[in-house]
C-alpha cells in the first residue's frame, strides 16, 4: 500500500431551544406545525480513510454513528419524525484508473434503519451500489457517464418519497 490516511472525530453538540418541524403526528395528522425543545444533544462518531492500493487502485470509506437525546417529558406533543435521521451511516468507494485520465468508478453505500418517535413512521436501511466510467479531457473538462442503484433497491430516504430503481446519467463538468 502506497499511501493511507485516517481520521477518527468524536463530537458532541448541545443546542438550546432546538425548533423542531412536525408534519404527521396522532395529535395533527392533517397539519404541520413547529416547536421548540428546551435541551438537545447530538454525540457520536465518524471515521474515514482513503487508500491508495496500487498506482492504479485507490479505496476510500467512511463510516458515521449518531444519536440525539432530549427531554421527552415537556413535548406538548409526540414528535414522531425528531428521530428519523439514521444511527449508522457507511460508504465505500473504489477508483480504478483503466489507462490514462479513464477511472471505472464503483460506490457503494449504506443508511442503517431510522425509527421515529412511537415507532409510528419507520424506514427501513438500505444499501444502493453505483457504478460508472469517467474520462479527463483536460483538468477542465470531465465527462462521467454512470448508472445509480444498480441492484434496483427500493428505499425511502425521506419518508413517504420512494425513490426510483435504477437511474442513468451523464455529467460533463466545465471548469472555467
Amino acid at each position: 500500500m502506497k499511501n493511507m490516511d485516517t481520521k477518527l472525530v468524536f463530537y458532541y453538540i448541545d443546542i438550546d431551544n432546538y425548533i423542531v418541524g412536525n408534519s404527521g403526528d396522532v395529535f395533527h395528522n392533517a397539519s404541520s406545525y413547529g416547536f421548540n425543545i428546551d435541551s438537545m444533544a447530538f454525540y457520536g462518531t465518524e471515521v474515514e480513510f482513503n487508500a491508495s492500493l496500487f498506482d492504479n487502485l485507490t479505496l476510500f470509506g467512511n463510516y458515521t454513528y449518531r444519536k440525539s437525546d432530549y427531554d421527552r417529558s415537556k413535548l406538548i406533543a409526540e414528535a414522531i419524525l425528531l428521530k428519523i435521521t439514521p444511527e449508522h451511516k457507511a460508504n465505500l468507494g473504489l477508483r480504478y484508473s483503466l489507462f490514462n485520465n479513464t477511472l471505472i468508478t464503483s460506490d457503494i453505500r449504506y443508511i442503517g434503519e431510522r425509527k421515529s418517535e412511537g415507532n409510528v413512521m419507520n424506514l427501513d436501511s438500505f444499501i444502493t451500489v453505483d457504478v460508472g466510467l469517467q474520462h479527463s479531457y483536460t483538468k477542465n473538462i470531465v465527462l462521467r457517464v454512470y448508472a445509480t442503484n444498480i441492484l434496483d433497491k427500493k428505499y425511502q430516504e425521506v419518508y413517504g418519497f420512494p425513490l426510483p430503481g435504477v437511474g442513468c446519467g451523464v455529467n460533463l463538468k466545465l471548469v472555467f
